[in-house]
């Protein structure tokens, strides 16, 4: 039998195609972006309720001049928005120093680029 020869029980190999370009429907776009965000958001819903329906035991919260009585999960989840806030805000200005940095190099041009820290 010759090497090349294939076997006639054997399925000839699987030719790739020679073009890299995605098929109709299997591109991303916006849309399929929206749906995956929208499910990974009902999922984190889901959870976030079952969390809530299974804390509701109350607790004592004292923060700054504030005190009163909560459920443990609502207390943790203010806590969680609290730490969203501060990590969006400290976020939110270093890109804003980033910016501003890439505004004064384009103006005075490429060879001034300075490192901002």
């Amino acid at each position: 039998m010759d090497i090349a020869e294939t076997p006639k029980d054997e399925p000839a190999p699987a030719v790739e195609p020679e073009t890299s370009e995605p098929l109709p429907g299997e591109r991303r776009t916006r849309l399929s972006g929206a749906w995956t965000a929208i499910v990974v958001g009902l999922i984190a819903l889901v959870v976030i309720l079952v969390f809530i329906l299974q804390n509701q035991q109350s607790v004592e919260v004292a923060f700054l001049v504030f005190h009163g009585h909560l459920p443990l999960a609502v207390a943790m989840l203010f806590a969680l928005i609290l730490g969203a806030v501060v990590v969006f805000a400290f976020g939110a200005a270093r890109i804003i120093q980033l910016r501003m940095v890439a505004g004064r190099a384009r103006r005075k041009g490429p060879s001034t680029i300075s490192r901002a820290d």
